[in-house]
């Protein structure tokens, strides 16, 4: 270890990490006083580029011309005081749902990402049981896998096959449309969307489960073949794993947090700002600054909207490649599950040929 803390093996990929280190380390004085500008930079880039929709524009709209035309309506009444208008019903009626419901989205988030974790790790030690697990006898070398008359590679391949068919599969199911929302109930057209995409859903699901049944036909498999019955009870063990996963991420996907809640944050979102206008004109009418008064309307609506969109952007959390804190189920699963199982395959099969998958449709 060197006197940084840092490994300093000569390997390649520590030779690697240590370039990385140097190059991107944040710790250094230069980087250290331009990365608050850069952090600051880039937080304002994703609150315009994603956290203001046609929603937010429309409740800044609204705020700030309700605004201008309280201002000017009220420049003679001398009565006016809009200042006495209480903020408690923008708290109870907004603040509070949309904060119950980004603690929930986070929570269904950060489920998902337990449930994939559980699926990759029961899948890599169930493709080595099944690719490498050993029964030998004590002094009999012609024993165990090498006393079966069975194509090893050719077994191994067959299970890496489903097990690779079942990681397409998932991630056509987690990545369908949502069929969710507030509109999948009440308007016709979107109904019957729904109802086309729980139809594919169901078909993925059955050919998962029918997947996860050959999976567990190739345990019985080597048990036939004489693996003891507590090494398979373990291979067992990796298969619940794997589905109770998949039901798993499957029922996040399918239900969503409370639709009445969010739809009631949705309106109010929007509506409320706006309601506030007496507020922002008498803001501006102390401070004699019309436009003080509009900013502070614009922020407000833009901080409501913005904490609306980051729930909606959560509600379905397999989205990484369109949100920002969405779970990546593709790059996840699709590619570097696969390519890890790859691996394991040719460094237990050395000499093979290239792996050839043989597709099934659903």
């Amino acid at each position: 270890v060197g006197s940084d803390g840092r490994p300093s093996s000569t390997s390649a990929i520590s030779k690697d990490v240590e370039s990385i280190h140097q190059r991107y380390d944040s710790s250094g004085p230069h980087t250290a006083l331009i990365l608050p500008f850069v952090n600051f930079l880039s937080s304002l880039i994703v609150i315009v580029t994603r956290l203001i929709g046609l929603e937010a524009l429309l409740s800044m709209a609204l705020s700030a011309g309700l605004t201008v035309y309280v201002y000017n309506a009220t420049e003679d009444n001398p009565a006016f005081d809009g200042g006495a208008m209480s903020w408690t019903l923008l708290t109870f009626a907004v603040v509070t749902p949309l904060s119950a419901s980004v603690r929930m989205a986070f929570a269904r988030r950060e489920k998902a990402l337990t449930y994939l974790k559980t699926i990759r790790s029961s899948m890599i030690n169930m493709f080595i049981a099944h690719a490498s697990w050993d029964w030998p006898k004590r002094g009999q070398p012609e024993s165990g896998r090498q006393a079966c008359k069975v194509d090893w590679m050719e077994y191994g391949d067959d299970v890496l096959n489903e097990m690779l068919s079942l990681i397409d599969e998932l991630c056509m199911i987690l990545l369908l449309p949502t069929s969710t929302r507030a509109r999948h109930k009440v308007l016709p057209a979107s109904v019957k969307e729904a109802k086309d995409v729980n139809d594919v859903s169901e078909r993925i699901h059955k050919s998962l489960v029918g997947r996860m049944g050959k999976l567990s036909a190739q345990c019985e498999y080597l048990k036939l073949q004489g693996l003891p019955g507590n090494e398979a009870s373990r291979i067992r063990q990796w298969e619940q794993f794997i589905l109770d996963s998949i039901e798993g991420l499957r029922l996040i996907k399918n239900y969503r947090t409370p639709q009445a809640l969010r739809s009631y944050s949705r309106l109010l979102s929007v509506l409320i700002p706006p309601l506030f206008c007496p507020y922002y004109a008498d803001l501006a009418r102390s401070t004699g600054s019309l436009g003080l008064g509009i900013f502070y309307a614009l922020l407000t609506a833009v901080a409501l909207s913005g904490l609306f969109d980051c729930v909606a952007q959560l509600e379905d959390p397999f989205f990484g490649h369109t949100s920002l804190d969405g779970v990546d189920v593709q790059e996840e699963l699709g590619e570097c599950l696969s390519e890890h199982l790859l691996l394991l395959r040719k460094q237990t099969f050395s000499g093979a040929k290239p792996f050839q998958r043989s597709t099934q449709k659903i």
